[in-house]
């Protein structure tokens, strides 16, 4: 998030006047290309999303809320579920790192706050319908288990991934420079540990394929 900053050195929200000044259009034309409405040549289109960008405008507005300052953590801060959220917190979700400042705009739903007398005063995480979807915006680097939470509450029912892994097991899955998937998976107990790959792998040392199966002691799994 950005923000604007007046003569006085406070900070505002920038509005559609000013994203209408800098593009050199009416306020009206900012409005149908933020509608995606028809009747506006690309050229001017461009100017208006460049000038949106510029501002910080768009991304404020489609998250409806505004980034004003930021605070370091020494420790981790405890988390809870705000009234009527529909994230179900466990015992121990934290922040981490940092708390982001976070002013409430318009009709963004708090999920979270910080258990803290300074911080507690601003959300830890806010979400907003947008368009087709929503807009969620998390103000730390969450911890292990409210992770584990906001993930559950933003895809409830995985359609692909691993799941059901041994609680001595992790899986994690990026992407290799050339554009291969890379699944590692790691058994952290000396004991053997069985695991079923949700999709055909092949070890990306032996060059064997990978069958559901087992993982021995600290070994890695590498597609």
């Amino acid at each position: 998030m950005t923000r604007q900053v007046n003569g006085t050195g406070s900070a505002r929200m920038p509005r559609s006047v000013d994203v209408a000044r800098l593009a050199r259009v009416s306020q009206k034309t900012v409005s149908r290309v933020f509608n995606n409405e028809q009747y506006v040549s690309d050229e001017v289109r461009g100017r208006v999303l460049a000038a949106a960008e510029h501002l910080g405008y768009r991304l404020n507005n489609a998250a409806g809320v505004h980034y004003d300052e930021f605070g370091n953590l020494t420790r981790d801060l405890p988390v809870r579920a705000a009234p009527g959220s529909p994230l179900d917190l466990p015992e121990g979700a934290s922040a981490t790192c940092w708390v982001d400042g976070l002013t409430v705009l318009s009709d963004a739903d708090v999920l979270a706050t910080y258990e803290h007398p300074h911080f507690g005063r601003w959300p830890a995480i806010t979400t907003r319908r947008h368009g087709r979807g929503r807009v969620t915006y998390v103000g730390t680097v969450p911890g292990r288990a409210l992770a584990r939470a906001l993930a559950l509450w933003l895809a409830p029912t995985p359609v692909s991934g691993w799941s059901g892994l041994p609680a001595s097991v992790t899986a994690a899955t990026g992407t290799s420079p050339g554009g291969r998937r890379v699944h590692v998976v790691h058994n952290w107990s000396w004991e053997p540990a069985r695991v079923r790959p949700p999709l055909p792998l092949s070890d990306a040392l032996a060059g064997a394929p990978v069958p559901a199966g087992r993982a021995g002691p600290h070994r890695l799994a590498l597609p």
